[in-house]
């Protein structure tokens, strides 16, 4: 998925494989993700590949992405996973969408403290992102139960 910014900003999640791929029993450990992140933000930028999301994860996050394309008065709700928090809010007839790092997905450069990236995209932008993840996530399907049910 990539998501372009009006003021140069950019967020670009890509599934690379999963992290146990052999793993068949563990329903945490044989569906977490290796997720390939490219960040571009005015304070600077960063590409990192991290096992920061399960599969279940990634399909609440391209739910949500899509809703937000189809109807973006409803900006209730977020995506909180421990690495990266997305967050939206309506701006001047597009939405203002908000991707804050921590942990392991912090930009190397950075001093203490977590980094929140604004992307102010149009609704086509939200609905091909969320179509981008779900092809990803066609690739790397859920195996076995979702625990967190």
């Amino acid at each position: 998925m990539r998501l372009v910014g009006r003021h140069g900003t950019l967020l670009e999640l890509r599934l690379v494989g999963y992290q146990h791929p052999g793993e068949r029993v563990d329903p945490w450990d044989s569906n977490m993700l290796l997720v390939e992140v490219r960040v571009v933000t005015s304070h600077g930028s960063w590409d990192v590949i991290d096992p920061c999301l399960t599969t279940w994860e990634a399909a609440h996050l391209a739910a949500w992405l899509a809703a937000l394309g189809a109807r973006p008065e409803l900006l209730g709700g977020r995506i909180n996973e421990p690495n990266v928090t997305f967050t939206a809010q309506s701006h001047a007839g597009s939405v203002a969408v908000h991707a804050s790092f921590a942990l392991e997905l912090r930009p190397p450069w950075l001093g203490s403290g977590d980094l929140t990236v604004e992307l102010d995209v149009d609704r086509r932008q939200l609905s091909a992102a969320a179509a981008a993840l779900r092809a990803d996530l066609d690739r790397y399907p859920q195996r076995g139960d979702d625990p967190t049910l």
